[in-house]
């Protein structure tokens, strides 16, 4: 049973990394490029003077809120708290603990109780919904006729709150509960409920889920026709079972599990499902899982969902084939440029080899790396790293567009790539008076401070005219530790005509422990 029960939650964690995986590489060059400038914002702000002190605002902690066993929430009834520090407020407390530990008796009747006593308390309407709420939870056919008497005392006595999407949620609930039991009213009432549209109950469908799961592992050819009847529901109420069943499927690795994820893609009408299908695809060793095929997928789809679902499985299938897929797919441009972005992001990420630090600097100040295609001792697994073939392919392509979408994106790449041609490229950009100030910035931020001598950076600084990329230069030659960092930070602090970047200058002598800094600190203090 123990066996079971571990197999179960390792299942069910590698299905939600899998899950989050999907979902922020799709974020991920965004992410790279907020990231970015925060950093080289940071690096060249002055220091601030310390903020004045908040004034002490008094507020209401919701110390309830989450947690336990309470219903989702989508309208305003939860929201509803009662003043603190009036006898109601002591009664509403105690009773959702109560209801928070699974106390259901207690909490009902805690919650009648409050409600008979403090009618026109602000939080009536919602005791009389947790108290039908708590009744559900109970579970006996008598105590769910009381819940739905319950929720009549609320729509008779507080009909504003009765139309709350959460109280029609429950009563919906409540019905279907009474009517699986044989009660013919209640059935009634379902069917008219069903008859203004579908209703989707969000618990149900996890319990169907679950259900799932553990055919899965108790029947797999039973399972195996089981999902075929998920996936081919169109309903919007059944998505989360079809995206549990599209991960289940592909779990199998099968051929004929393949060609199901296929149909999904082909057909599913929710992007969701149709873009898990897809990650499934890419990470799937099948031999008919191709890059061509996942190329083919992706000028098929209108879906710019799906469209990154194919980019983000063809960075999970690497090689040869499909860096080649994603070059192709970031020079069209009759793509919009956020998805081009994207496919450089992601092929800057199909790429990680084993590294062996070599302890060797060279000619250009660079740490030397030799790639090994097993791990050795002494090595560690890099950031992912473009081929030299794909990096020679975004340089080039730097300067045939003009998008500042794109030139971003192969900034971010490169960078994050590193290494002696990148960085020596990155360089040129930072250097070059006709490109783009921010862009200058940009590269400037993605170079490795480690990966330039510092007589480059000082040659850097005097080359440049732009306050913020001279800012940046001083915040690199701040983390340096080499004595010839502290020489060029006193020259700047003493020749510059800009009081701005001297003071930058001293807060970065500030920072460094040598004596020579100290010394020029204090006889410019002392200076008559």
């Amino acid at each position: 049973m123990l066996e079971d029960l571990h197999r179960t939650t390792l299942e069910r964690a590698h299905e939600l990394q899998w899950e989050l995986e999907g979902r922020l590489s799709h974020l991920q060059p965004e992410i790279e490029a907020k990231l970015a400038d925060l950093q080289f914002h940071r690096d060249a702000m002055p220091a601030l003077p310390p903020l004045p002190p908040l004034p002490q605002i008094p507020f209401e902690f919701d110390w309830f809120s989450g947690g336990g066993d309470l219903p989702e929430a989508h309208g305003a009834l939860h929201r509803l708290r009662p003043q603190q520090g009036t006898p109601e407020d002591s009664l509403y407390r105690g009773a959702r603990e109560a209801l928070n530990r699974g106390e259901w008796a207690r909490a009902a009747s805690l919650f009648q109780s409050l409600e008979q006593k403090y009618p026109k308390s602000r939080v009536a309407p919602a005791a009389l919904y947790y108290q039908a709420f708590a009744l559900y939870r109970s579970g006996s056919s008598e105590q769910l006729r009381a819940a739905v008497e319950a929720l009549k005392a609320q729509q008779q006595r507080y009909p504003e709150a009765a139309a709350d999407p959460d109280a029609g949620a429950l009563r919906t609930r409540l019905y279907a509960a009474l009517a699986a039991r044989g009660d013919a009213q209640a059935a009634a009432a379902v069917r008219a409920a069903s008859a203004t549209g579908p209703t989707c109950d969000e618990e149900e469908i996890a319990v169907r889920a679950e259900a799932l799961n553990a055919l899965a592992q108790l029947d797999p050819e039973g399972a195996a026709v089981a999902l075929k009847k998920v996936l081919a529901r169109r309903d919007e109420c059944s998505v989360t079972l079809r995206r549990r069943a599209v991960y289940l499927l592909g779990r199998t690795g099968t051929e004929q599990a393949t060609a199901d994820l296929l149909e999904v893609v082909r057909n599913d009408p929710d992007p969701s499902v149709k873009s898990d299908a897809i990650s499934l695809l890419g990470r799937s060793s099948h031999p008919s899982v191709t890059p061509r095929m996942l190329e083919q997928l992706f000028n098929e789809s209108p879906d710019e969902r799906t469209r990154q679902a194919v980019l983000s499985a063809l960075r999970s299938r690497g090689g040869p084939e499909g860096r080649r897929a994603l070059r192709g797919i970031i020079e069209r441009t009759d793509l919009p440029e956020r998805l081009r972005a994207q496919a450089i992001s992601q092929l800057a990420g199909s790429s990680t080899s084993w590294v062996v630090l070599a302890g060797v600097r060279g000619a250009a100040g660079v740490v030397g790396v030799a790639p090994t295609p097993t791990p050795t001792p002494g090595a560690r697994r890099a950031e992912p790293s473009l081929e030299e073939e794909d990096a020679a392919f975004l340089r080039a392509l730097y300067s045939k567009t003009d998008s500042r979408t794109i030139k971003s994106a192969i900034l971010s790449a490169v960078g994050r790539s590193g290494g002696p041609a990148n960085e020596a490229w990155l360089l040129t950009i930072v250097s070059n008076p006709s490109e783009d100030s921010s862009l200058r910035r940009e590269a400037l931020s993605r170079l490795k401070g480690s990966a330039i001598l510092v007589e480059e950076l000082g040659k850097l600084f005097d080359a440049l005219s732009d306050r913020e990329l001279r800012s940046a230069v001083v915040s690199q030659l701040r983390n340096r530790d080499e004595a010839a960092a502290t020489d060029k930070l006193i020259n700047i602090a003493q020749s510059s005509t800009d009081p701005h970047i001297r003071s930058y200058a001293i807060q970065a002598l500030s920072r460094k422990k040598d004596p020579k800094a100290i010394t020029f600190i204090r006889e410019l203090v002392e200076k008559p």
